[in-house]
């Protein structure tokens, strides 16, 4: 295996630069190509269709399809209540006011006064009943801010509360109805059973803060989900103001939607993830709590709902489980509220599972199938174009054709040219044989030449050492001593003299204009100690000439 793995790249890649590449290591880069081509494509159809990520992509499109219809749904069935409890407000006022008129008696009456406030319980009964029928709730009630005992240590409210009891699915219809709060007489009137944690009235906080939450045209209030006193419930409650004619708010009515209706009307699932958990959550400083579809998750005294979110994707904890999935703020009354919808960790998993098990097997049958095309392929192709070269090189071509026209024309070509071969050698040789001649004729010559440049030499440097009999030596030795006072720039222009160049030559290669040469040459001469061009190029040939002689001897 370590063998097999072993490779010199370096050694690979000369060879390919000085050799090329054999034609079937060509054909497998080609088709290894098309391989990762179409692979690709693979990926990107995957990824387009959300197959390679489930968790990033077709999961969340889909809860975020479904939470979109699942919070319209919850709007839509909240609102639908809150249009039934104004309808049984107006009801209850005209009721309240008519019983007020006939028993010739005011709202403050009331006011412990228990025989007047059970016969005005009698007469709300059927109201509160009927309304109870026909809104989507698990209760109904009315609360009056009056009471039959003002001198309770804790403030109570007269009213009455139905609820159903043993809710079994989200229609209401034959289900039996308790009562939790009002009188024995409204209990003995409705032929109602009494709820286990019934009581004659009510305590609420209602009427310490209605005239600020009504204050602003809010038609109806949404409440948090609260625990319901003396009982193992929870519940929010849509409620309503009651005016009395001098449109004072007097008492509260609505409708009780607790957590086991609120999970048997908003199930929902999927058909690709299952089943979903829905629900209506409450913030209050970051903390959620709320009712949820599922009864797992809809306990008393649990603790709140822990949500991280990273990427758009919302953790939901719950103690030792988890779940996944999706927020959207919605506004119902005057409140904001979280709809939320997710999967279950395990669904989660499960369906990323299936779906990386699924891309893998896709990605398995393609590079199988893909790799069974290019044995046949080498099979088919190159195989016989190699057996071909072969039989050429030993001489062994049976004139068998690959039916390849190219190849075939190739080999048809060499052929021709074998009959030529030997002319072309002799051709050759002969051309050899006169290059050679002619070389040495041209040997011949450069010898020559080089014995008449070593004479002329010689005879320059005689008339160098006659110039340099008419130089001034304390002339000279002031310009070789001086030459290192010079600038950069004005070395670099004495060097392009002495290498025979003009002032104008100088000043382009230089690149600055002729004045500013003239101011050049003047701070030369002027440092040098010479007095003309003539001069200065003389003594810059001498230093050449002495220059060159101490590099020889040397």
């Amino acid at each position: 295996m370590n063998t097999f793995l072993k490779f010199d790249l370096p050694s690979i890649l000369r060879q390919i630069k000085t050799e090329g590449i054999s034609i079937r290591r060509r054909f497998v880069a080609y088709i290894i190509s098309a391989i990762a081509l179409v692979l690709s494509l693979i990926f990107l159809f995957l990824n387009l269709f959300g197959i390679m990520n489930p968790a990033g992509t077709q999961i969340m499109n889909e809860l975020d399809a479904q939470l979109s219809a699942y919070a319209d749904n919850i709007k839509r069935d909240y609102d639908k209540t809150a249009a039934h409890a104004i309808s049984f407000a107006e009801q209850l006022e005209v009721e309240l006011q008519n019983f007020l008129a006939e028993q010739n008696l005011s709202f403050e009456h009331l006011k412990n006064n228990a025989e007047a406030l059970s016969a005005l319980q009698g007469a709300l009964y059927d109201t509160v009943y009927l309304n109870m029928q026909l809104a989507p709730s698990s209760g109904a009630f009315y609360i009056l801010d009056t009471t039959v005992n003002s001198r309770s240590g804790e403030p109570l409210y007269n009213g009455v509360y139905l609820k159903y009891i043993n809710l079994y699915s989200e229609s209401t219809v034959n289900n039996e109805i308790a009562l939790y709060r009002g009188s024995f007489s409204t209990a003995k009137g409705g032929n109602l059973t009494f709820h286990s944690g019934w009581n004659n009235e009510m305590r609420t906080d209602f009427f310490n803060a209605c005239d600020s939450a009504f204050g602003n045209g809010t038609h109806y209030i949404l409440s948090p989900a609260v625990e319901l006193p003396d009982t193992w419930e929870r519940a929010r409650y849509v409620y309503v103001p009651l005016h009395d004619p001098k449109d004072n708010i007097i008492g509260v009515c609505g409708f009780e939607i607790n957590d086991m209706y609120f999970q048997l009307s908003k199930k929902i699932s999927d058909d690709r993830l299952g089943p979903l958990v829905g629900a209506l959550l409450d913030q209050e400083q970051g903390v959620y709590t709320g009712q949820f579809n599922s009864g797992s998750y809809n306990t008393i005294g649990s603790e709140e709902v822990q949500i991280t979110e990273k990427g758009g994707i919302a953790a939901f904890h719950f103690g030792s489980e988890c779940c996944i999935g999706r927020m959207k703020d919605i506004i119902l009354g005057d409140s904001t509220f979280t709809a939320a919808l997710m999967i279950t960790e395990a669904q989660f998993e499960a369906i990323v599972w299936r779906g990386q098990m699924k891309t893998v097997g896709i990605i398995f049958a393609v590079v199988l199938i893909m790799f069974a095309y290019c044995l046949f392929l080498s099979k088919k192709y190159v195989a016989p174009i190699l057996r071909k070269i072969e039989q050429i090189k030993h001489n062994e071509d049976e004139g068998e054709q690959l039916k390849i026209r190219e190849f075939d024309d190739l080999v048809a070509f060499i052929e021709e040219k074998e009959s030529d071969h030997e002319e072309q050698l002799k051709t050759l040789e002969a051309a050899k044989i006169a290059a050679e001649e002619e070389a040495a004729r041209a040997r011949e010559a450069y010898e020559k030449a080089l014995e008449e440049y070593e004479l002329a030499k010689s005879e320059i440097l005689h008339l160098s050492e006659e110039s340099k009999n008419e130089i001034v030596l304390e002339d000279y030795e002031y310009f070789l001593c001086n030459l290192k006072t010079l600038t950069p720039q004005e070395m670099r222009i004495y060097e392009l003299y002495a290498e025979g160049k003009t002032t104008a030559e100088i000043a382009a290669v230089i690149g600055i204009k002729e004045n500013t040469m003239k101011y050049h040459n003047k701070n030369i001469y002027s440092k040098l100690g010479v007095s003309s061009r003539k001069q200065f190029l003389r003594f810059a040939s001498l230093k050449q000439i002495q220059d060159k002689k101490e590099t020889q001897s040397e």
